[in-house]
């Protein structure tokens, strides 16, 4: 259908990815063909997608700016935390590398009323970029989990 844009097809499938985000443009294809009985150049989809997504959940590339609001807003609101964003320079471009933060309270949490021990676990990032996000907890007095900090390689 040639009067299919990108901007409609993002209006048609913003509610189908804010309930699952994961579908491709293949199976957004045959959803629109389903619902609205038309068919739209893969290419087309895809783009509508993207927009969706970029409407829904912002920008990827904006994102990386968003990690140094971030710190400023916790070391002004919480002084003593640590928050550190590791880059590298590629071709003149700021490259993410890694990002760790730990809050003071959950540092003097640790040190004062848990158990001296760690347990680290991490979970696959699986979005446009790779990665995995990893965290670092113990056991406080009441049994229960206690977040220390966390990081993203």
């Amino acid at each position: 259908m040639k009067n299919a844009t990108k901007h409609w097809i993002c209006e048609k499938v913003k509610d189908w990815l804010i309930d699952d985000p994961t579908p491709n443009a293949r199976a957004l294809q045959k959803k629109l063909k389903e619902h609205h009985k038309v068919i739209i150049h893969y290419k087309r989809v895809w783009m509508g997608k993207d927009l969706a997504l970029r409407q829904l959940y912002g920008d990827w590339d904006s994102s990386f700016d968003n990690l140094y609001r971030f710190k400023a807003q916790i070391e002004s609101t919480c002084p003593g935390s640590i928050v550190v964003i590791d880059h590298h320079t590629i071709n003149g471009k700021i490259r993410f590398r890694r990002f760790f933060f730990a809050l003071k309270p959950c540092i003097e949490g640790f040190l004062s009323s848990c158990r001296p021990y760690l347990a680290i676990d991490s979970t696959f990032l699986t979005g446009k970029f790779k990665g995995q996000l990893a965290s670092a907890s113990a056991v406080d007095g009441h049994n229960w989990l206690f977040a220390v900090c966390f990081w993203c390689l």
